[in-house]
């Protein structure tokens, strides 16, 4: 049986050596993503005093992008930039810096933006349209190697669990190494591939354990374009009256004037970075059409919050990031050892066999 289990993991680990290697390596960047990427320059930036104005920075982008559909996110200081998401049918995402107070485009180099992007988009879905689904695949292979790997480890003779020996040759010490640090970091990778599949199968698990017409659209007031629409500035101010309590973290505008505007909080306890908490707004009367609170109100979502805040270390400060970062380096080096402890037995064998043809 342990044969079959050493197979296992040997074949199933070759073949997602190199996911491995892509989601490690893209993983440990990501967890300090806020840290590597570039900054915008303090000079540019208005004074801490100077109050927010959230309309200048949507008119800036609706004058470029008036078909698109725009999300502004919001810092944790009002003196910090706002990062404008831009979606387009039929075109890539768009991101832009604004200053916060005037609404100007800020200069970031687009390069670096969309490097982090593309970075992002390899880690969630393999750069794939349907990606989620190959990841979340991978995630349940790279499961099961881990496991059939702490089997394949497990001593009978607990003197030598630990051994590295360095005087065997490198195809030795690095299966020693293989072991050896697989083992000790179990725990911590296990935790990560977990959260990573929670996050992959987050939105086909939602749709399943949703009741049937649970979230769509009942009675709801119709929202009639009949007068100016009001600057975001004094919806937002609504929705700090209805929640003085939470943070506002982004502002979802359509292009489409019959659509509400979505402003998400968090609010104390909530475990998402960005709040679970959905206020939809009249843009024209500044009415209330809805109030989610998705984490009280679905399970499933404050189980994918866990697993986000897991994933990506941002629930145990510096310790956890360093940690996460860890765990993808050393699931980047499980993923080489194993392809090169894999190509020195067949580099061997076939030495042998030709060795016994002469």
């Amino acid at each position: 049986m342990k044969r079959i289990i050493i197979l296992l993991h040997r074949y199933l680990g070759l073949a997602a050596a190199l996911f491995a290697i892509v989601l490690g390596c893209s993983g440990s960047l990501l967890v300090f993503r806020q840290e590597l990427q570039p900054t915008i320059p303090a000079q540019t930036l208005p004074a801490q005093s100077s109050p927010a104005n959230y309309q200048a920075g949507y008119d800036t982008i609706r004058a470029l992008h008036p078909r698109g559909e725009v999300t502004l996110r919001l810092a944790d200081s009002r003196q910090d930039a706002i990062e404008a998401r831009i979606r387009m049918p039929g075109h890539e995402d768009n991101t832009l810096w604004l200053d916060p107070v005037s609404g100007k485009i800020l200069p970031v180099a687009n390069s670096t933006t969309d490097g982090w992007r593309w970075l992002h988009s390899l880690h969630e879905r393999l750069l794939l349209s349907e990606g989620k689904t190959w990841v979340g695949g991978v995630g349940v292979v790279i499961l099961l190697v881990l496991l059939s790997g702490i089997i394949h480890w497990w001593p009978k003779n607990w003197a030598k669990a630990w051994r590295v020996r360095s005087d065997k040759g490198l195809a030795i010490l690095i299966g020693d190494l293989h072991r050896c640090a697989g083992a000790a970091m179990l725990l911590l990778l296990l935790l990560s591939t977990l959260s990573g599949l929670v996050l992959a199968f987050n939105q086909p698990i939602r749709n399943w354990l949703t009741p049937a017409g649970h979230g769509k659209a009942g009675k709801q007031r119709l929202i009639k374009a009949d007068v100016p629409r009001l600057p975001l500035d004094r919806l937002v101010s609504v929705a700090q009256r209805q929640l003085p309590q939470g943070r506002l973290t982004s502002i979802s505008i359509s292009a489409q004037p019959a659509k509400p505007v979505t402003l998400r909080l968090r609010l104390p306890g909530e475990l998402h970075p960005n709040g679970s908490t959905l206020l939809s707004l009249d843009p024209y009367h500044a009415t209330v059409l809805k109030l989610e609170k998705t984490e009280e109100t679905t399970p499933w979502r404050r189980i994918s919050s866990w697993a986000l805040v897991l994933h990506d270390g941002s629930i145990g400060g510096l310790t956890q990031r360093i940690l996460m970062c860890a765990s993808g380096l050393l699931l980047m080096l499980l993923g080489i050892s194993g392809v090169y402890q894999w190509l020195a037995r067949r580099n061997k064998r076939l030495g042998l066999a030709k060795a016994a043809s002469t």
